[in-house]
């Protein structure tokens, strides 16, 4: 359960992060770029992983793991396309949704209990997402640009339902070296990007951009770390609603109390809904 816990809690500071980041404006690529290496770092300064390509490829999730690293990178820079071009609200329905996705893998891989208390929590799980994300005159979609929060749900999705794959048939009590190369592989994709968008245009990292990356990959890798966790205790169809709910919900009352951000009464009704999704799903 303190796994499941601090879950929540590092997923609901990295959103946090996000949200300093804007008010700041400081520059995103940058930041995620550094922060995947502070993230690999970590991973193979806490554990004492060697720096061994030939060890990393006998591993049995060596190739999975490659994927999921193509697949972080990616995903955060469509949340960001799709912020921008489809909206910042039916972005984040989107990218929530996608919960979806490894609760179904739940049940039909890994043969996950099934119940109507579960199933009536799943579907509020979603419904409450929808409330919580409503700004007070309601969801404006640009037609013109719906595929991307469509990618952005099926990306999170699949990405999630792989790393449960991972954990639950390959993962044999070496999570740190498994971490460290995910985001060591997204590092490598994201010093590609900046090197073609900025290195060669003669910008580069600034001073505030490793500080924020330096912040936001030390609470990555550890929500990561205690997401894996999670994950070796509790089924797929009971994690994923509740990490997801719990870090929509409260993300949404710290913004409520430290930014004052205001909540309509719709948002409000979602944050409620969430606590009964989680309560029905816990006792599903």
């Amino acid at each position: 359960m303190a796994a499941l816990l601090l879950t929540i809690l590092f997923g609901t500071l990295i959103i946090i992060a996000f949200k300093v980041i804007s008010i700041l404006k400081l520059d995103l690529n940058q930041i995620i770029t550094f922060n995947y290496f502070v993230a690999a770092g970590f991973g193979f300064l806490m554990w004492d992983a060697p720096l061994d390509f030939g060890l990393w490829q006998s591993m049995p999730w060596f190739e999975l793991s490659i994927i999921i690293g193509v697949f972080f990178i990616l995903t955060y820079k469509l949340f960001g396309l799709s912020s921008d071009k489809a909206g910042l609200a039916i972005t984040a329905v989107a990218s929530k949704m996608s919960v979806v996705i490894p609760v179904l893998a739940g049940f039909i891989l890994f043969h996950d209990h099934l119940s109507v208390l579960k199933v009536v929590g799943i579907l509020l799980v979603l419904l409450s997402f929808y409330f919580i994300f409503k700004p007070e005159k309601g969801l404006k979609i640009n037609r013109q640009f719906i595929l991307l929060p469509l990618l952005l749900l099926l990306g999170n999705g699949i990405n999630d339902s792989m790393v449960k794959y991972t954990q639950h048939f390959y993962i044999n009590h070496d999570e740190g070296l498994f971490l460290s190369f995910i985001f060591l592989v997204a590092l490598g994709i994201g010093l590609i990007y900046l090197f073609f968008s900025q290195f060669i245009k003669g910008k580069f990292f600034t001073l505030k951009s490793l500080l924020g990356g330096l912040i936001l990959g030390s609470l990555n890798y550890w929500g990561a770390w205690f997401f894996l966790k999670s994950m070796a205790a509790f089924q797929a169809s009971f994690l994923f609603p509740v990490v997801n709910v719990g870090i929509v919900s409260l993300s949404a009352l710290i913004s409520f109390i430290i930014f004052r951000e205001n909540l309509s009464k719709t948002n409000w009704l979602g944050i409620l809904l969430a606590i009964v999704a989680i309560m029905l799903v816990s006792l599903g």
